[in-house]
């Protein structure tokens, strides 16, 4: 037999005193109970708060339904590379590139983060909401060069992330995947050590990430960090709006940013 999911929505009532001369109002007692929200209405609901949650739900989706795109096709996540991998990464390149006016190389993101697919068609702000729920902010930070061949290291081993501005070439060995190789733009990141920690490089990602969350434990060893207010939600819904009105609808490609190279072959 199939259970049927219930959920459950948490009524309070707030009762408000007088505190007194100039003080106002202050909370006294709060009064609550559980309600279980079923496909059935209950009868017993209070019709006050059927009315709350109808004015409620009717706000949000004013809020959620302008259209701000059109997509050309579906994008959608999928390891070690999607086209919605690669867009969520490619907007997020350019529209920090764009908000901080910094010479920003590379942008990483999270496939974790990515938590609905963009279908063919028109895009909602609620549509970007479902893809992008969290307040995740943008922080950008530098890295050398080995510190950066760490951070594609452990891009590998997570089976590959949304990054944009960079292409690397790994093994497909799970948690033991390496990087075989790696080009930040069209320079092949060298193989000399002491070269290596000369060079640095500047990357947009998230706050979350900026932390070492998600098995990219290099990225909280970057340094010159700034913070920015804005989300990545907000830069994808900026980078949507300017392809509108362009005329230009959402697509991305497969292009081999992050390519697995079997194990018995060398990598190119």
């Amino acid at each position: 037999m199939k259970k049927k999911k219930i959920s459950t929505a948490l009524i309070a009532t707030l009762i408000l005193t007088t505190a007194g001369c100039g003080r106002g109002q202050q909370i006294s007692t709060i009064e609550g109970c559980t309600i279980a929200v079923t496909e059935a209405p209950r009868s017993s609901t209070d019709c006050r708060i059927a009315t709350l949650i109808a004015e409620g739900r009717k706000a949000v989706d004013s809020i959620k339904a302008p259209i701000i795109g059109h997509a050309s096709m579906t994008l959608e996540v999928k390891s070690p590379e999607s086209p919605l991998m690669n867009f969520a990464a490619d907007a997020l390149l350019a529209e920090a590139r764009r908000h901080t006016n910094e010479k920003i190389d590379i942008a990483i993101t999270n496939k974790g983060g990515l938590r609905s697919e963009i279908t063919e068609g028109a895009i909602t702000f609620g549509d970007i909401y479902n893809v992008f729920p969290f307040e995740n902010t943008l922080v950008t930070l530098t890295l050398n060069g080995r510190q950066l061949l760490e951070l594609f290291g452990e891009i590998a081993r997570e089976g590959g992330e949304p990054i944009s501005g960079a292409h690397i070439q790994i093994t497909d060995e799970g948690t033991a995947s390496k990087c075989l190789s790696a080009k930040v733009g069209r320079e092949i990141l060298p193989t000399d050590p002491d070269e290596l920690q000369k060079r640095e490089y500047r990357i947009a990602t998230s706050d979350y990430l900026a932390q070492g969350n998600d098995g990219l434990g290099t990225l909280a060893d970057g340094y010159n960090r700034k913070e920015y207010k804005i989300t990545l939600r907000d830069l994808m819904i900026n980078h949507i709006s300017s392809l509108e009105k362009s005329g230009k609808s959402v697509s991305a490609t497969i292009d081999h940013r992050i390519k697995i190279v079997p194990t018995d072959k060398k990598a190119e």
